[in-house]
């Protein structure tokens, strides 16, 4: 008897550098390995091959229009990342052009059968704000490789690359990662090193969406006068970023809004202390695996107290790095996986 086809319709690893893209390949990288002793599974699939579930893991016009057909075929699904409020601080677009984005998310998202969120933060927003059937909307956390992301040695290798930085084998690292955006809070990462000039700040990630960034001229004025301890090394190969995480003493995210990202996954995976801002985003899926700060737009005392704590206290810095390596144990592979499977059985019944 054949296998049930699955096929993964996606174009978000077509723009480097941003999280979507890397959930989307470790996701499918995830169902390959693991399902397929019961599933046949496309994970690059081409418009007019449909599957008996077709999940879509981004909103391309040519998909939403080809969702009908999908839908005589088999199941649909979306896979939601963000819903309107999560891209008000990522994109600048004339407000009409915004509402109209916005009105087709929000299509697309009621055109398939079910929803899969990143975040369960999201199936209150789309119950409450947009009027979305909760019964048809699945959380499932975000996954990271742990052949990709691991705990490394502190070798020659991860120590040149901390001399490539500016740091010996003696300076706390913070390192971020993500998207030049006014939303990762970019200038409180700035004002934090500077009440912290022992400490050296790397940020990795650029400005994935060109000029319609949000904060993109004031980013890009910023980057003129750097303080000495900050250094923007752009995008990084994920290849690379396992190594990067490793050469890091901590993983600093002081975003305004985030969901559930993948560098704090990647952070997790490689046993690296956590700082962020405490967000509603991550009640039910952070919970105590990384040290929040109640924190308001531009007030540091916080963030620069909690990696203070980091850099001089061994105690402390061996509790936060045990709550990271137990996060990591929360979103393993087989957890994920299972949930995945059931989720799948759940469609072939509809």
């Amino acid at each position: 008897m054949a296998k049930p086809r699955i096929h993964a319709f996606s174009k978000a690893d077509s723009v480097a550098g941003q999280g979507v893209g890397s959930a989307y390949l470790e996701q499918v990288a995830l169902i390959s390995a693991e399902l397929g002793d019961e599933f046949d599974i496309n994970p690059r699939a081409r418009l007019g091959s449909f599957g008996d579930i077709n999940h879509f893991h981004s909103i391309n016009p040519e998909y939403r229009a080809a969702i009908p057909v999908a839908k005589r075929r088999g199941a649909t699904l979306a896979h939601v990342h963000f819903i309107p409020e999560t891209v008000d601080d990522s994109i600048a677009m004339p407000k009409p052009a915004r509402w109209a984005f916005y009105r087709y998310m929000l299509n697309f998202y009621r055109a398939t059968d079910t929803l899969v969120t990143v975040n369960p933060w999201f199936i209150t927003a789309l119950e409450s704000e947009y009027g979305f059937d909760p019964s048809r909307i699945t959380f499932i956390p975000n996954f990271v490789s742990e052949e990709q992301f691991h705990p490394l040695e502190r070798n020659e290798s991860i120590a040149r690359r901390r001399r490539a930085w500016g740091a010996d084998d003696t300076r706390f690292v913070v390192m971020c990662a993500g998207q030049l955006q006014t939303r990762k809070g970019f200038f409180d990462l700035l004002d934090v090193a500077r009440a912290m000039p022992e400490a050296l700040f790397v940020w990795a990630g650029d400005f994935s969406f060109g000029r319609i960034t949000s904060g993109y001229e004031q980013i890009t004025k910023a980057k003129e006068n750097l303080p000495a301890n900050v250094k923007l090394i752009g995008l990084v190969p994920r290849e690379e970023m396992n190594e990067c995480f490793n050469a890091a003493d901590a993983f600093f995210l002081p975003s305004y809004e985030e969901l559930f990202p993948m560098t704090i996954l990647e952070a997790m995976a490689t046993d690296t202390p956590i700082v962020v801002r405490d967000l509603v985003y991550y009640e039910g899926v952070l919970f105590d695996h990384a040290t929040r700060v109640q924190a308001g737009r531009g007030e540091i005392d916080g963030f620069v107290e909690a990696l203070t704590s980091l850099k001089d206290s061994p105690a402390a810095y061996a509790k936060a790095q045990q709550a990271a390596r137990e996060g990591a144990a929360r979103y393993s592979r087989a957890s994920v996986a299972e949930k995945w499977r059931e989720f799948y059985r759940s469609q072939l019944t509809r």
